[in-house]
C-alpha cells in the first residue's frame, strides 16, 4: 500500500493550526486533563490552614476535667461531673453564630501571650449552676429567652470561672506556665469581637453535669494566641510527669532494696608474660600497679563505684569505704 503524503497547502494549514492553538497536541491535552481547572490564589489573606490534633492540649483538659470536680463539689455540695467531650478547629465566626443568646461570655488574657480569649457558658448550664448552687434539685426550667442575667446569677457563675480558670492554670504548667486573667463578662456574642472572622480558633467542650441535669461550657483560644507553643502542644508529653507518687516511689525501693549485689574488691593488676606465666612457681613475687597506701576499686557488679582500702576485719579480709567515684569511671 503506498505511503500517503500531505500536500504542501495542508502541511501549511497544519502548521497555522499548531502555532494559533487551534489544534492541540497530545501532550497539552493530557496537561490539561492532569492539572484541571486553574484556581487564582489571595496571597493577601492571612487565613491558616491548621492540620492535626493537639495531643497535649487534649492531655491538658484531660486533666482539667478530672482536677476540677472536688473544687467544684466543695463550692455547690453536690456530684459534679465533668468531662471533655472535644477539640477542634474552626473559625471565629462559626463559633459566635453557634452561641446562644443570652451566654455567658467571659473574656481572659491567657499571660503571657497575646490576644485574649473567651470562656463561652449555655445559657441551660448558668441556670443549673444557680439552681444547684442555692439547693435546688434542677425539676424547674428556667425561661431562657427575652432575658438577661441577672446580677445574682453573674456573680454564682464568675465563682466558678474562677475555679475553672485557676485549676487550668494549674494543669497547664506541666505544658508552659500560664495564667487566666478575666477582663470582662458579656451576654451578647456581637460584643465579642476578640479576632477576625475567618480567623481560626482552637474550641474545647466540655460537658458539666449535675446530678443528672447537665450542660456544656466552651474555652475558645485564637490560633494566633497558641502559636508561640505550637511545638509543646503537638508533643505527647504526660501530663502527670511532673507529679510524684511517693507511694508507689517507697514501694519501688524497698522491692529494690531487696535485690542482691555482687562486689569486689581489687587491690591492683599486673601484666606478665605467658612464659613468665608457663614459669611460675610457689613463693614467686608479682608486683601490682598499686603502692601498699593507695586506695582500692570497690567494684559493684563489675562497675567500679567507690574508693575503698584493704584490711583485716573478724579473721577476713575486708575494704574500708573511703569515697565515691565520680565520673566516666562509675
Amino acid at each position: 500500500m503506498a505511503e500517503q503524503i500531505l500536500t504542501q497547502v495542508e502541511v501549511d494549514a497544519l502548521l497555522r493550526g499548531l502555532s494559533n492553538g487551534d489544534i492541540q497536541t497530545e501532550a497539552e491535552k493530557f496537561e490539561e486533563k492532569e492539572t484541571g481547572e486553574v484556581r487564582a490564589y489571595d496571597f493577601a489573606n492571612q487565613e491558616k490552614i491548621i492540620r492535626g490534633k493537639l495531643p497535649a492540649l487534649e492531655m491538658i483538659n484531660e486533666k482539667f476535667s478530672r482536677s476540677v470536680r472536688t473544687p467544684l463539689f466543695n463550692l455547690m455540695r453536690k456530684s459534679v461531673d465533668m468531662s471533655p467531650e472535644s477539640t477542634k478547629a474552626v473559625k471565629y465566626d462559626e463559633f459566635l453564630r453557634n452561641l446562644q443568646v443570652p451566654s455567658s461570655l467571659n473574656v481572659f488574657q491567657l499571660l503571657p501571650f497575646r490576644g485574649q480569649g473567651v470562656l463561652a457558658v449555655d445559657p441551660s448550664l448558668v441556670f443549673l449552676i444557680v439552681d444547684s448552687y442555692f439547693g435546688g434539685d434542677g425539676r424547674f426550667h428556667t425561661r431562657i429567652e427575652g432575658r438577661d442575667f441577672t446580677n445574682v446569677e453573674q456573680a454564682v457563675v464568675k465563682k466558678v470561672v474562677d475555679i475553672v480558670f485557676h485549676e487550668l492554670a494549674t494543669v497547664w504548667k506541666a505544658v508552659h506556665p500560664v495564667e487566666f486573667k478575666l477582663l470582662r463578662s458579656e451576654m451578647n456574642p456581637q460584643f465579642v469581637n476578640l479576632v477576625e472572622p475567618a480567623e481560626h480558633v482552637i474550641i474545647s467542650t466540655f460537658r458539666m453535669e449535675i446530678e443528672g441535669t447537665s450542660g456544656n461550657f466552651f474555652i475558645c483560644l485564637p490560633y494566633s494566641t497558641i502559636e508561640p507553643i505550637k511545638d509543646k502542644l503537638l508533643g505527647t508529653q504526660r501530663i502527670d510527669a511532673s507529679e510524684v507518687d511517693l507511694k508507689w516511689a517507697e514501694m519501688l525501693k524497698e522491692q529494690f532494696g531487696a535485690v542482691p549485689l555482687g562486689v569486689a574488691g581489687e587491690i591492683g593488676k599486673a601484666q606478665i608474660s605467658f612464659m613468665d606465666l608457663l614459669n611460675l612457681k610457689s613463693g614467686d613475687v608479682i608486683q601490682l600497679d598499686r603502692k601498699t597506701k593507695e586506695l582500692s576499686d570497690f567494684q559493684v557488679e563489675g562497675i567500679p563505684k567507690f574508693l575503698a582500702r584493704p584490711g583485716v576485719m573478724d579473721n577476713n579480709y575486708a575494704m574500708k569505704v573511703i569515697e565515691a567515684i565520680k565520673g566516666e569511671r562509675s
